[in-house]
């Protein structure tokens, strides 16, 4: 994102209207003209130097100085991962950035290594520890200040969040469908200790920055569209990594409901 600041004509391109929204306002916040451009809303900025959109809005006449495409693991999605190939293979610019989990590296240098293209790899470690629970989290009685459970339907999210109203605790909510407008007011809520904790889908896992210093799964399954399965390894790093917000804790706790928690 540094370098798609000094763009004369940039793009970011992520899975998720959220993620797009929160690129969208951090450029703007920081005096860089951003639009948004999702396949449900477009937030048009005058004298936008750069724009935030879902990957599927890629527009691959379009030229750009620099670009960034995130969360390149998913062109392993079978649902999705084609947006990711034809992006990764496709776009029009001088400077691609293509951000990833680990496992995807092997994949996408073998796709640049196709194309007779340059690359360079970046790695980049955590900042602050993470460490798993040995207990298993009991709802309610084990709940504190700063943590994030995870389920994995809007219906869900709903559903916890009202039962904790019944125990007086008032949570601020996140998933994917949630209206730009009352998605800043969740997180402003949240981060401004307003809220205790904050009940969220996986859309938490794919970059959102939220003072979480505790993940907690309450669900360890989830509908991928055809049928309900387990969390893969890496779907559970991937969610347990926004444990511990550098520069508010030290440590990220990950944790999980259940008898045996997670194993």
């Amino acid at each position: 994102l540094e370098r798609l600041k000094t763009a004369l004509h940039g793009a970011y391109f992520g899975p998720l209207r959220l993620l797009a929204l929160e690129v969208y306002d951090r450029m703007n916040t920081d005096q860089v003209p951003c639009s948004m451009i999702t396949g449900e809303e477009t937030l048009e900025i005058p004298g936008a130097v750069c724009q935030a959109c879902t990957v599927e809005m890629l527009n691959d006449h379009e030229y750009f100085d620099v670009a960034v495409i995130d969360e390149c693991q998913l062109v392993a999605d079978p649902y999705r991962g084609h947006n990711w190939t034809r992006a990764i293979l496709g776009i029009r610019a001088e400077e691609i950035h293509l951000c990833m989990a680990p496992e995807a590296e092997d994949i996408i240098v073998q796709m640049i290594r196709r194309c007779g293209d340059q690359y360079r790899i970046v790695r980049h470690k955590r900042n602050t520890r993470l460490t798993l629970e040995e207990k298993p989290y009991v709802l309610g009685k084990d709940l504190k200040k700063g943590d994030a459970l995870i389920v994995f339907s809007k219906k869900s999210v709903l559903a916890l969040a009202a039962h904790l109203e019944t125990m007086g605790i008032k949570s601020s909510v996140i998933y994917g469908s949630l209206p730009p407008e009352i998605r800043r007011r969740q997180i402003r809520l949240f981060s401004s200790h307003q809220t205790k904790v904050v009940v969220s889908t996986d859309a938490i896992g794919m970059g959102l920055n939220l003072p979480v210093k505790r993940i907690v799964f309450v669900q360890t399954d989830k509908f991928d569209g055809s049928h309900t399965r387990p969390l893969k390894t890496s779907e559970i790093r991937q969610i347990a990594g926004r444990a511990g917000r550098y520069g508010i804790y030290d440590t990220g706790y990950v944790s999980a409901v259940g008898e045996e928690g997670l194993e």
